[in-house]
C-alpha cells in the first residue's frame, strides 16, 4: 500500500466531505491551542498501535469507513513517517505537505 503527500487546496476539497478522518499528530498543548477544524488528535508516538481503534470509533460512529485519511504535524516530516509505517501496514494515508505550518485554511481556536 502507497502513501500520498497532499496539498492545502486538496485537504481543503477533502474538508467539504463527510467521509474525511483528519488526524493531528501535534502534542495536545498545540492541538488546544488552535487545529484544523474536524481534526482528531493522536499522539503520534503510539499512533501505529493506536489507529485501529480510531478507525473503528470512526466507522462506530459514522456508520461507514473513512474514505479519506489525513494525517498531520507541526511540519509534514513526523506525518509523513507515521503515513508511510501505516501504509506499510495496509492503510491508504495520506500526508498534509508542510503540516500544520503551512495550513492558511479555517482552524479551531
Amino acid at each position: 500500500m502507497k502513501y500520498q503527500v497532499i496539498s492545502e487546496k486538496t485537504l481543503s476539497g477533502y474538508l467539504q466531505t463527510s467521509d474525511l478522518l483528519l488526524v493531528d499528530l501535534r502534542s495536545r498543548k498545540d492541538y488546544e491551542k488552535s487545529h484544523i477544524a474536524g481534526a482528531v488528535r493522536m499522539d503520534w508516538e503510539s499512533a501505529i498501535d493506536d489507529f485501529p481503534g480510531l478507525l473503528a470509533d470512526y466507522e462506530k460512529t459514522h456508520g461507514v469507513p473513512p474514505a479519506h485519511l489525513v494525517l498531520y504535524c507541526d511540519s509534514g516530516h513526523i506525518s509523513l513517517i507515521t503515513a508511510r509505517d501505516l501504509a506499510v501496514r495496509g492503510y491508504a494515508v495520506m500526508s498534509l505537505n508542510g503540516g500544520f505550518h503551512r495550513w492558511h485554511g479555517v482552524t479551531v481556536s
